[in-house]
C-alpha cells in the first residue's frame, strides 16, 4: 500500500509548546490593551469549540488527545500568564515611605552611569515581604559591601515598576523583579551561606586577583553570563562585532561543557547511568550559578534530553528537545516569552535546527573539511533565525559578525574551555593561580582586537518591523529539511519570502509626497522626536536622552538614518553633544546656549532660526523649539515652561497646560492626549495642514 504523502512529521511537544506559547501571547495582548482579566474566561468555550470540531473530523481517540492536551496547555497559558501579569500591578507592602529593606543579595552590578546595584530576593520590610524581588540602587556615599549570597539590610523608599513603560513589557517583570528603591545610610551586611553565590565568588577571587580588570571582566562575563563589570567600550565592541552572545550563557557553553564531560566520564570508563546523573548534576549546578537564565536551563534541557535519549538508546529529536525545553521555561516563568535572552536562544536554536543542515550538506560538496563545513552551517543558521530579534531589540544586525562568528567562534569556544579549566585548576591548587594570567593571554588578545577594530561601521540596518520575522521565518521553513517540498515549491516560497520583505522594507522606510512623518519617542527623563520628509530625515533630542536608546530608535524609524541633529536643553545641551553616541553631520544648539567645539566630522549650528529638510524650526529658548511641516504648526519643549500660547501639536517632557494644543503628546507623563510611556513611540503624518495618527495604539 502507497505511503500517504506528508509535508512534516507530527510532533506532539512542538504543538504542545506552541499551544502554551499562544496562551502566554493571548494574556499579554489582554494586559497591552487594558481588558479586564474577567474577560480572558472567553479562551474557555473558544478551546471547547476547538476540541468539538476535532471530534467531528475524526474519530480516533489519538488526535482528540492531543487535542485536548493542548487545549488544556493554552487555557493554563492565558490564565498562568494573565494571573502573572495583572498581580504585577498590585503591591504587597507599602510604597512611598522610607523603611528598612532586608533580604538575600542575588546578584550585584554596576549601572550605566557608574554606580551599583543589588538585587535582593527574600526581601521584607517593616510592612511586610515583597512578592517579588526588588534592586537597590547605592551611590558613591553609601558605606558597606555586598556580594551575591550576603545578607543585607539598607533604608530606602520602596517603589514598584510598572507592569509596562514605554509601550513595552517592562523588561524588570520578565527577570521577577518588582520593586526598586535608592539606598538611604550605610549598607548592613553579613556573609550567609549560598551554594550558587559561593561558587560565583570563588570565580571572582581567581579571575579578579590574578588577572587584570578588563580581562578578568569579559572572563567572569563568559563563564557566568555576568557583564556587570565590564566597560560599556568592550561590551560594546562585543556586540558590534556580533559575538555578545558568549556573554549569555547558552548552548554554546552547556554544550561545550556537556561534551567535554561526557568526553573525560568515557575515558575514565564510568558506569553509563552514573555518569548521566552526575553529568546533569553538574550542568544544572552551572545553570544555577548562571542565574538560571533562560539560555542555560533551556540548554540544560536539551542536554538532559540528549542524554537521556542515548541511554535509553532512544532517537534524539531536537526540536522536541527545545520544545520540551521551551514549555518547562513557560512553566517556571510565563513571562520568559517576553525576554529577549529566551527570544534569541530559541531563535538561535530553531535556525540551527531547521536551517543548518541542508548548509552543512550544501558546503560539504565543495570538499571544505567536515569541521569548517559545520561550523559555518551552524553559524549561518543561528545568524538567520536570530536576525529579525536583533533588529526590533537594538536596531541593527552586526555585518562583521557574519564573518567573526565563523571565524573567531571556534576560537572563543577553544578560550572558554581554557578558562573554564583554569578557573577550575586554581581555585583547586592556589599556587597555580599565579599562572592564571598566563593562560588567559589568548583571551587577552581577543579583547583588543575587537577594542581596536570596535566593528562600529559593521552594523546594518533599516529593515522595517516585526513582519521581517514572519518572512524570514517563512523562508528558513521553505529550506528546512523538517518539510517536505519540492525544489519548485522551496524556489517559489523562498522566491515569495524575499519580494515580501524587500517590498515592506522599502515602504517602512518611504515617505510619499508631501506628507511628513513625526515620530515621538522617550526613555526616563528623555525625549526624542524625528521628522521625516521626502528631503530628509531631522532628529530633535533632549539632552540626558539614554544613547542606546536614541540609536535603537534611529536605527528602527529611520532607516536611512539622520545625519542633523537639535538638541534642546539650554546650557547642557553643548555638553550633552559628547555623550551621543552617533555620527551627526550638523548638530543644532540653542543660540544662548555655552559654546563648545563640535565632535571631529560634526559642525555645529548656533542660529535661532533655520531651515533643515524643507521643514523651518526657531528657537523660542534653550528648551523649547518650534516648526512646520506639512501646513501643521508643533512644537518640543524639554522644559517646565512654554512661551507659546497655541500649536497644533505640543510634544513636552514635563506636564504644561500654559499652552493651548490641539494635540499635546508627553514624553514621560500621564498628561495629555497621548502619552509615550504607556504607549510607546506614536507616528503622525502631517499633510495639508492635517495631523493624523498612524498604527495601533494602546490606550493611554
Amino acid at each position: 500500500m502507497k505511503k500517504a504523502y506528508k509535508i512534516a512529521n507530527f510532533r506532539l511537544p512542538l504543538v504542545l509548546a506552541l499551544s502554551l506559547a499562544a496562551g502566554v501571547a493571548v494574556a499579554y495582548a489582554f494586559a497591552v490593551y487594558r481588558a479586564e482579566f474577567i474577560w480572558m474566561i472567553a479562551a474557555v468555550p473558544l478551546t471547547a469549540v476547538i476540541f468539538i470540531v476535532c471530534a467531528l473530523v475524526t474519530r480516533s481517540w489519538k488526535p482528540m488527545l492531543f487535542c485536548a492536551l493542548a487545549c488544556a496547555l493554552f487555557i493554563t497559558g492565558v490564565f498562568y500568564a494573565g494571573g502573572v501579569l495583572y498581580s504585577y500591578e498590585s503591591s504587597s507592602v507599602r510604597t512611598g515611605e522610607l523603611c528598612y529593606i532586608s533580604g538575600v543579595v542575588k546578584s550585584r552590578g554596576e549601572t550605566s552611569s557608574g554606580g551599583t546595584y543589588l538585587i535582593l530576593s527574600d526581601a521584607v520590610t517593616e510592612y511586610g515581604g515583597l512578592d517579588g524581588d526588588i534592586i537597590i540602587y547605592i551611590d558613591e556615599q553609601t558605606e558597606g559591601y555586598a556580594r551575591t549570597g550576603y545578607k543585607v539590610r539598607v533604608s530606602g523608599v520602596v517603589e514598584k515598576y510598572d507592569l509596562f513603560c514605554y509601550g513595552e513589557l517592562n523588561y524588570r517583570a520578565a527577570d521577577g523583579i518588582k520593586y526598586y528603591a535608592n539606598a538611604c545610610g550605610d549598607l548592613n551586611s553579613e556573609y550567609a551561606f549560598s551554594l550558587f553565590g559561593g561558587i560565583r565568588e570563588g570565580i571572582y577571587a581567581v579571575l579578579y586577583e590574578n588577572c587584570d580588570y578588563e580581562t578578568a571582566a569579559v572572563a567572569y562575563a563568559m563563564l557566568t553570563g555576568d557583564t556587570g563589570d565590564m566597560s560599556l567600550q568592550t561590551l560594546s565592541s562585543f556586540r558590534y562585532g556580533g559575538v555578545a552572545h558568549i556573554f549569555a550563557v547558552s548552548g554554546l557553553h552547556i554544550g561545550v561543557l556537556f561534551g567535554v564531560l561526557s568526553a573525560l566520564a568515557s575515558f575514565l570508563r564510568i558506569n553509563k547511568k552514573i555518569s548521566f546523573a552526575a553529568i546533569i548534576i553538574l550542568i544544572f549546578l552551572y545553570a544555577g550559578v548562571c542565574g538560571f537564565t533562560p539560555s542555560s536551563v533551556r540548554a540544560a534541557v536539551m542536554c538532559t534530553v540528549a542524554a537521556a535519549a542515548k541511554l535509553l538508546y532512544a532517537k534524539y529529536d531536537s526540536l522536541n528537545a527545545l520544545s520540551v525545553a521551551v514549555i518547562i521555561l513557560l512553566l517556571l516563568n510565563p513571562l520568559n516569552l517576553f525576554d529577549v535572552g529566551f527570544v534569541l536562544s530559541v531563535s538561535a536554536m530553531l535556525g540551527i535546527i531547521f536551517l543548518s543542515p541542508n548548509i552543512r550538506r550544501l558546503l560539504l560538496r565543495t570538499k571544505l573539511p567536515r569541521g569548517l563545513c559545520g561550523g559555518i552551517a551552524v553559524s549561518a543558521g543561528a545568524q538567520a533565525a536570530t536576525f529579525p530579534a536583533l533588529l526590533l531589540t537594538f536596531g541593527y544586525v552586526s555585518g562583521a559578525g557574519i564573518i567573526l562568528n565563523v571565524l573567531v567562534l571556534p576560537l572563543l569556544s577553544a578560550l572558554y574551555v581554557v578558562t573554564f579549566a583554569a578557573v577550575v585548576i586554581c581555585a583547586v591548587v592556589a599556587p597555580l593561580a599565579s599562572f592564571m594570567s598566563s593562560a588567559l593571554l589568548p583571551l587577552s588578545a581577543v579583547i583588543n582586537f575587537f577594542v581596536t577594530f570596535g566593528f562600529e561601521n559593521s552594523l546594518i540596518s533599516g529593515f522595517g518591523g516585526w513582519w521581517t520575522a514572519l518572512f524570514v521565518f517563512a523562508a528558513i521553513f521553505a529550506l528546512s529539511d523538517k518539510f517536505n517540498l519540492c525544489r519548485s515549491a522551496r524556489a517559489i516560497a523562498c522566491a515569495l519570502c524575499a519580494v515580501c520583505f524587500a517590498t515592506c522594507t522599502v515602504l517602512g522606510g518611504a515617505v510619499f509626497g508631501s506628507e511628513t512623518r513625526i515620530v515621538v519617542g522617550a526613555y526616563y527623563d528623555g525625549g526624542m522626536v524625528l521628522v521625516r520628509n521626502a528631503e530628509g530625515n531631522v532628529l530633535i533630542v533632549t539632552d540626558g536622552m539614554y544613547t542606546g536608546r536614541l540609536t535603537s530608535f534611529i536605527n528602527r524609524y529611520c532607516p536611512l538614518g539622520a545625519d542633523k541633529v537639535i538638541i534642546l536643553g539650554g546650557e547642557g545641551a553643548a555638553e550633552y553633544v559628547y555623550e551621543l553616541d552617533y555620527d551627526f553631520a550638523d548638530i543644532y544648539l540653542p543660540p544662548d546656549g555655552i559654546v563648545l567645539p563640535a565632535p571631529d566630522g560634526s559642525t555645529a549650528h548656533y542660529e535661532s532660526s533655520f531651515e533643515l529638510c524643507g521643514t523651518h524650526y526657531s528657537f523660542v529658548d534653550g528648551y523649547t523649539l518650534r516648526a512646520s511641516a506639512g501646513g501643521v504648526d508643533f512644537a518640543v519643549c524639554a522644559g517646565r515652561y512654554i512661551d507659546i500660547q497655541s500649536t497644533d501639536l505640543l510634544i513636552t517632557l514635563y506636564e504644561n497646560t500654559s499652552c493651548n494644543a490641539a494635540t499635546q503628546v508627553c514624553f514621560d507623563g500621564k498628561d495629555g492626549d497621548y502619552d509615550v510611556y504607556s504607549q510607546g513611540c506614536l507616528q503622525f503624518i502631517a499633510d495639508n495642514g492635517k495631523l493624523v495618527l498612524t498604527g495601533l495604539v494602546p490606550a493611554p
